[in-house]
């Protein structure tokens, strides 16, 4: 799925409005339906997505659809895509909402690899560590990775953490050398 600046900036548009109108969460909830609703029907994504279908057709689709699901600023907001012929970046507005929520609420995702399923305490206790590190609220997503001895390799964005015992290995190993050829 394409996503354009134009899907950010229509984003950054309804998450504004929403502050100012106090209804985020409404609206948060409502892209949230949407979004499922567009990407659980690949007939739903091609209706949006062809321009060949009227627009009139599209706006009818769309009340039906979302007629008492949504909240007006969501369906007023969803016309003007339609209007503008702009509905094809309904998916990619939804998503791009979602994330700049996140942004907004100071959440971040993270993906959490290690070699074997933690505990409870564990899993807090890293969660802990990372919030510290981003100050920023982490949502953590765990998976096995069997090529980890142990320890942990954690992602968020661009950033990897690596906790692994294999980088402290790597580590320990640098310094031995360099401690060996100081001596020589």
């Amino acid at each position: 799925m394409k996503r354009l600046r134009a899907s950010k900036r229509y984003a950054a548009a309804l998450l504004e409005l929403a502050l100012e109108q106090k209804r985020l969460d409404r609206v948060a909830s409502d892209l949230e339906l949407i979004r499922k609703s567009v990407s659980g029907s690949r007939d739903l994504e091609l209706f949006f997505a062809t321009p060949l279908i009227d627009r009139t057709k599209k706006a009818a689709v769309i009340a039906e659809l979302f007629a008492d699901r949504i909240d007006d600023l969501t369906r007023r907001f969803l016309g003007l895509l339609v209007e503008k012929g702009r509905e094809q970046l309904i998916p990619g507005i939804t998503i791009e909402f979602a994330e700049q929520l996140d942004d907004y609420r100071g959440i971040v995702d993270a993906e959490v690899r290690v070699p074997f399923e933690i505990d409870k305490a564990n899993k807090s206790g890293l969660q802990s560590r990372l919030e510290e590190l981003t100050r920023k609220k982490v949502r953590v997503t765990y998976k096995q990775d069997a090529t980890l001895i142990g320890g942990f390799l954690a992602q968020i964005r661009d950033t990897v953490y690596d906790g692994s015992v294999r980088r402290q290995l790597e580590i320990l190993r640098n310094e031995l050398s360099e401690n060996s050829g100081m001596q020589n």
